[in-house]
């Protein structure tokens, strides 16, 4: 009790060294670029939406997320309600038109229809924005590993690059998602673990945890506040949450890269279906087991420790019993896997598709753009480990991943909007859009708005510079409209009805399916909703 011991050690080097195994197993039989990037799209919808659970339940999930609940309780909730109106947008919008076009990278859209140059410089921004947010997913564990075994944080940031980077390179996107299903119940295990085992260890039990949360505020979910500078109010999840959510499952290429392994639009939005109904409830869960820690330092009398990335892994190793801690640090290892390998797959995808093949070996065979793609692999590896080493300067971590996507999403989904709704804009409005788009990020960094709000200026600038820059040039032609933007595909669409009536049959069925997922979606949103200001009015009241 009080330290980590050789069996929970063992526990940790048996669950890591079967996992990448596992995932080692899935390079056998891959012969070329889309068994390594896309799994012979041949992955299950199912599967799919486990995967994209635990990359979000990563070990920035499982410690910064007890860390923020401790520090605010549940108030940082505001940035995930959100979620399942975000999936519903994708469901619609996106995921059609992303399938359809069978593509690798989703940056290849682009280039259809804006030119080589906005597909550039969109992969150029994705492989910065995330290559930096997997340095701080890699921090997260090995601060983990550090504390609990006492070794030098940056020597447990190379072992887990090392891991990591070893099973992707060899299994590839079918190895990510795999695994990924493995650590998404370990994951759900050690949380559950440790809130019995908390709970238990409370004179009160329950009701001190729920005591110490109402005298605190800790329940304070919903905070109507329309000042732009409250940062998690409600309206700042809503309304730059939501631009945050949507264009980080919709376009980033390490969530998105999971949808297109399925093999049919329907099982893609049956893998947004399931995170949108469970991903706020996860995260509910993990800032839940802050607000216990809460009660649990009140009750001990216990001073937290400066940095709150440790309180949760501090707390498992001093109070859990032996073989216990070695489970539940296992799944802060299942988490980091998660994130660490879906990340590393995602950007050397991109490399390969939309730099390698595109400028500098377009003539090349599979096997050698296979080879290229585990080289790339391990290269954002180097650059992921490197960018780890300066991660614990940034504060929170879940804080710190989410900020960094803050500077580019609103611009890059603003692009992606402007290809799938709008005729006229072009590839000059495009590129205008994104560098303003950051532009006004960037200025709005400077103030005291919220961070969440910098999502939605990032968009807002870009539709709208990238359509009126998009006036003084060209019409886009029809063959760049055609099967990108949403309303070019409904001549052909009633084609088919009308010549194929059966096909019309089945068509007509998959909109039913479509409208009723969506339809769900809002509902679980209000529900949500209704459910937080009732515990906030029982705390309150």
């Amino acid at each position: 009790m009080g330290a980590f011991t050789w069996w929970d050690t063992a526990v940790l080097i048996v669950y890591v060294v079967g996992i990448a195994w596992v995932g080692a197993r899935f390079g056998k039989d891959q012969e070329n670029t889309q068994d390594y990037f896309l799994g012979g799209r041949k992955i299950p919808g199912w599967a799919i939406g486990l995967s994209v659970m635990a990359t979000q339940a990563s070990a920035i999930t499982f410690i910064g997320a007890p860390g923020w609940g401790f520090e605010g309780g549940l108030e940082r909730l505001a940035t995930f309600i959100n979620v399942p109106l975000a999936m519903a947008v994708l469901i619609v919008v996106l995921v059609p038109i992303f399938h359809r076009a069978g593509i690798y990278s989703i940056y290849e859209l682009l280039e259809r229809r804006f030119g080589a140059l906005t597909r550039s410089l969109a992969a150029l921004l994705f492989l910065v924005a995330r290559g930096l947010a997997t340095g701080v997913v890699l921090y997260a564990p090995a601060l983990v590993l550090s504390v609990v075994t006492g070794w030098d944080v940056n020597l447990t940031i190379v072992l887990m690059a090392v891991i990591a980077v070893s099973y992707t390179v060899l299994g590839g996107i079918s190895a990510v998602i795999w695994t990924d299903v493995i650590q998404m119940f370990v994951l759900w295990l050690g949380a559950i673990l440790s809130m019995v085992l908390m709970v238990s260890s409370l004179p009160g039990g329950w009701g001190d945890v729920f005591a110490n949360g109402a005298a605190n505020g800790m329940f304070d979910t919903i905070d109507l506040s329309l000042d732009p500078t409250v940062t998690y109010s409600l309206w700042a999840g809503l309304i730059g949450g939501m631009v945050m959510h949507v264009a980080y499952f919709g376009t980033d290429q390490s969530q998105i890269q999971r949808v297109l392994t399925s093999p049919s639009i329907a099982e893609g939005q049956r893998s947004l279906l399931i995170g949108g109904y469970l991903l706020v409830p996860q995260m509910l869960l993990f800032l839940f087991i802050g607000v216990m820690l809460a009660a649990y330092y009140q009750q001990h009398g216990l001073t937290a420790p400066e940095n709150l990335n440790e309180l949760f892994p501090r707390y498992v190793v001093n109070a859990f019993p032996v073989g216990v801690t070695g489970l539940v640090i296992a799944g802060v290892f299942a988490a980091a896997m998660s994130s660490l390998d879906s990340a590393l797959n995602s950007l050397s995808a991109v490399t390969v598709r939309d730099f390698y093949a595109r400028y500098v070996k377009p003539e090349a065979d599979e096997k050698h753009y296979l080879k290229a793609s585990r080289w790339a692999t391990i290269f954002w590896g180097l650059y992921a480990t490197a960018f780890a080493f300066f991660a614990g300067n940034l504060g929170p971590v879940i804080e710190a991943v989410n900020r960094i996507g803050s500077w580019f999403y609103g611009a890059l989904l603003g692009t992606f909007l402007l290809a799938v709704l709008s005729h006229r804009s072009n590839g000059r409005g495009a590129v205008a859009g994104i560098v303003l788009g950051m532009a006004a990020v960037w200025a709005v960094s400077q103030t005291d708005v919220s961070w969440l709000y910098q999502n939605f200026v990032g968009l807002v600038v870009s539709v709208v510079v990238g359509y009126v820059v998009s006036l003084t040039a060209p019409a886009p032609t029809p063959e760049q409209l055609s099967d990108v933007v949403i309303d070019e595909t409904a001549p052909d669409m009633q084609a088919i009805l009308k010549g194929r009536s059966g096909n019309a049959t089945e068509i007509g069925r998959d909109a039913r399916l479509t409208r009723r997922r969506c339809l769900g979606l809002i509902l679980w949103f209000f529900v949500s909703l209704a459910a937080l200001a009732l515990l906030q009015g029982w705390a309150n009241g």
